[in-house]
């Protein structure tokens, strides 16, 4: 599984927001590490 960011163009510029809670990021490393934090439990494998 892999949660793409959406591009939201503002007034100061271009920014990401997650799609599963909506928090708003600068840059794509904001953003990753946002991911790995807060949404880890979709990724865990099953065994």
């Amino acid at each position: 599984m892999r949660l793409k960011a959406i591009k939201v163009e503002g007034r100061w510029g271009t920014f990401l927001r997650c799609p599963r809670c909506g928090m708003l990021f600068k840059d794509q490393k904001q953003y990753s590490r946002h991911v790995n934090k807060a949404h880890r439990h979709l990724f865990k494998k099953e065994e």
